[in-house]
Order: structure tokens, then sequence, then C-alpha cells
């Protein structure tokens, strides 16, 4: 038996199903952009850093360029030794002040080196008069120094062979060998072939350290005489390692003169900022599993509310599905299989519902002479008769009326009416309608008898079983006097 149901199980499982991955593809999609906007804002910070890297590149060839002699010999106000065939000079004290000033002014925290060859330690030297001259701007680059947490040093490195450099941590670690080629090394030959522009260097590994750095480096000229470079390193590791904690992938630099982005790189952007030599681009490294392990991650709530949806929708299907079958079983037992009107129990039930007019009947009708149809057609062709019957019966009633099978040939139907001589001719006509086209199902035709019990107003407190019980004494009544014919 097929059951009757208002969704398929496919479309109760698929429907709902579409709607999920509907939600998923939106999910994902929003996931994308907010990864590209991520991205995009990683790549405007790392921007923003050069950007604010060439101010203060461009402060400092303006201090050393314009630069007034100090007043002060360079030995009265700083210690210097000789290490390795190197020369240090650093800052006697460390907190600086200017002279004459109350010491309630907070002062400044300066941490700076020069380092050159030994020479630079005897004061007769033309390079210690050089750095006597620009010592005074080397509490400048220990301010600026400290102004960008990414910034790991700023340096100038004296064409005469001698570096001033803040942190002094990056002027100890240079060695006597590495002094002597800083003139030989890429930035600085990068510098020299762009003297009216900032030059952007790296990444490459600092000679301190094993983290990467680049520079923002410019040539500075005093009277036209090229007087050495500044540089302002940053500190490329931090910078990108500090990159937000809701991408899944790596944000990178590289210079496109020197290497190729790898071939999992995507969002490639070229670097371009104003007064800046540079052939750098950014790019985004791209790793599905990672990806993907972030996007359920990142997406976990968004992804529950979709699997909530789904199997909500699911539940709501299967619930309607439920209500259908239930009444659907509930109405295949109470109507008759051959016929679909409504058996005994069915009848019943309509008849707790219902609320009585003034005026009905109950009438019981019968085949007459069924079991000889049977005997004499056979009992295919006595199912016939049965469904012709039922169709006249049903068509000769209003909707409001009632019709019902009892079993075998028997036919019981409930009539509402305003008199009973309205009750009487919609039975007759019942009746005739039934007999008068019989003859189309077989030879001869058929006839059928029938009881009625009429039920005034005071009589309506009646249960089912005493009025069926007394058009069912008519029905016998009408068939032990004659049949084809009805009894009132």
């Amino acid at each position: 038996m097929k059951v009757n149901r208002h969704f398929s199980l496919t479309f109760v499982f698929g429907f709902p199903a579409i709607i999920a991955a509907m939600l998923f593809g939106i999910i994902a999609k929003n996931h994308v952009e907010g990864v590209r906007q991520e991205i995009s804002g990683e790549f405007h910070r790392v921007e923003d850093v050069f950007s604010r890297t060439t101010k203060v590149v461009t402060a400092l060839d303006y201090s050393f360029s314009n630069y007034y002699k100090s007043t002060h010999p360079l030995s009265l106000d700083h210690n210097k030794q000789v290490i390795g065939g190197l020369c240090q000079i650093w800052p006697i004290d460390g907190l600086l002040l200017a002279e004459g000033k109350t010491t309630d002014i907070p002062s400044v925290d300066i941490d700076y080196m020069l380092v050159g060859d030994e020479m630079l330690c005897t004061e007769s030297s033309d390079s210690y008069r050089s750095a006597s001259e620009k010592i005074s701007l080397a509490p400048i680059l220990s301010f600026l120094s400290q102004l960008d947490k990414y910034h790991a040093g700023v340096n100038f490195i004296a064409s005469q062979g001698y570096v001033i450099s803040s942190p002094e941590d990056f002027a100890k670690g240079l060695s006597k060998e590495l002094l002597s080629t800083i003139k030989s090394r890429p930035y600085w030959q990068k510098t020299a072939n762009n003297p009216e522009k900032l030059t952007l260097s790296g990444p490459a590994y600092r000679l301190d350290s094993l983290r990467r750095a680049m520079s923002m480096t410019i040539p500075v000229f005093h009277k036209g005489e090229h007087q050495g470079m500044l540089s302002v390193d940053i500190d490329a590791s931090k910078l990108f390692e500090s990159a937000s904690e809701n991408l899944a992938g790596r944000i990178d630099i590289i210079d496109t003169t020197r290497t190729l982005p790898s071939d999992n790189s995507v969002l490639y952007r070229e670097i371009e900022l104003e007064g800046v030599a540079s052939h750098h681009a950014m790019y985004y490294e791209f790793d599905l599993v990672a990806e993907l392990k972030n996007f359920f991650i990142h997406e976990k709530d968004s992804l529950i509310v979709a699997i909530i949806v789904y199997l909500f929708s699911v539940t709501i299907f299967f619930y309607v599905n439920s209500n259908i079958e239930r009444g659907y079983f509930k109405e295949l037992a109470a109507k008759d299989p051959m016929t679909g009107l409504l058996n005994r129990r069915g009848l019943e039930a309509f008849w707790r519902s219902v609320e009585h007019d003034q005026l009905f009947a109950l009438t019981v009708f019968d085949i007459d002479d069924f079991k000889s149809i049977n005997d004499t057609f056979g009992h295919d062709k006595g199912d016939d008769v049965i469904r012709y019957m039922s169709r006249q019966i049903s068509n000769s009633i209003r909707s409001s009326d009632v019709a019902a099978r009892f079993g075998g040939e028997e036919f019981v139907v409930y009539l509402k009416g305003d008199d009973r001589e309205t009750l009487i001719r919609t039975l007759q006509r019942v009746k005739s309608a039934v007999c008068s086209k019989s003859a189309d199902i077989i030879p001869n035709g058929f006839t059928i008898s029938g009881g009625v019990c009429i039920v005034e107003t005071e009589q309506s407190k009646l249960n089912f079983e005493e009025i069926f019980k007394y058009a069912d004494e008519k029905l016998y009544v009408a068939k032990t006097t004659g049949k084809d014919r009805i009894e009132f």
C-alpha cells in the first residue's frame, strides 16, 4: 500500500540540504571576504610602517644635511675604547638633559654608539673631527629608533668609515671585517644609485642576529659633498610575524629583482611608496588544509546554526508528514477501501462529531438479490455493482449529507432536511438514480430496498445504535414485502 505523504523522503532530506548548502556557501563567501579584508588590512599595516619609516629617514636626512658643529669636544662627555682594532665611543651618561634645565624635566634615555677604526679614537684624526661635528645628532637617532616598535635600529654610516648606531647592539656586533665591507654591500650600492630618493632594501638577515631585517636608506650630502648614508632598519621578522591571528597563511615580502614568490602565493601586491625606490611585493601564502581548519574554527558558530537549520527543517517536514500520514491512516480506518465511502467506524465517528439539525434521516439501503448477482455474473461484477451504487448515491446527495458502506451490499445514508417531504423526495431520488441505470452494469439491471428512520428534534438524543436498528428493521419490512421499495 502506498502511503499518502505531503513531502517525499527525497524532499524531506534534499530541500533542507539545499538550504543548508546555500547557508554554507554564504558563510564560506563571507569568510573568504573576511580573509581578504584581513590580508588587505595587513598589507596596509605594513605599508604604514614603511610610510612612517620614510618620515623618520627624511627627518634625519634634513638634520644631518643641516647640522651645526657641536660646541663640546667629543672626549669630554663620551667614553671611548679600542677593542679588536675598532674604536668604540658611547655616552657617559645614558640620561640626557640640556644644560641649565631643572631636573624636574624628564630626561631622554639615550642609547647609541660610534664605531670606526682605531683612528676614530685619536682626536687629531679626520674621522674624529667629522664624528665630533655630528655627535650632537646622535641623541636624535636614539630617540627616533624608539618611536616605532618595528624599528630595529637607526644608523649613520659615514664615508670616513665610522658608524653611529642606535641602539648600540648593532654597533657592538660589528667586526673590523664587517665594517670594512659595508660600502660594498647591496644596500649601500642601491642607496648610492638613488641619490634623490629613499631606497628600500631587503629582506636580509641582520649582521648581528638571525632575524630578518629591511632597511630604508638615503644618502646624506652637506654642501654638495657626500657625507655617508642614513639607515633605519625594520625588523621584518617581527613585522610579518605579528600578522592577524585570524589568518591561517603567512604574509611575506620579497625583492622582485632577486626572488620569486612561492607557488602558493596569492593576492600579490607590489609596494609603491612616494619618493622611495623599491622593487618589492607582498603576498599571502595559501595553504588549503590550514585554511579549511581556520574556516571551521572561526565559523563554527555559523556552521552550527546551519546544521541546526537543516535538522530543524528536516524535523518540521517529518512532523508535517507524520501528521498527514496519521490523518491518512485515520481516514483509511474510517473508509471503505472499495468505494471510498465511510465504513461503520467512520460513520459512528461522524455521528459523534456532527451537530444534528431539527430534522434528519438515517436510511439503510440494500441491493436486492445480491447473492444471485454474484452467483450469476461473478464476484467481480458484484464488485462493479457495489462501486456503481456508491457513485450514484454520492452524486445524488448534498455535500452536507453522508453516505457509508457497512459491508457487503448494505449502504447507509444520513440526510439533513427542513421537512419530512423533502427528505422523502431526496431518498426516492437516490433510489431512482441507482435503479434507473443499473442495466448499464448488469443485464436487466437490479433494484434496491431501503429502511428509513426520520428523527425529529425531540428524538435527537437517541444514540446511533438505536436509530440504526430502527432503520434496519424498516429495511427488513421492505425486503419482506416485495423489495424494490423504501419503507418509511
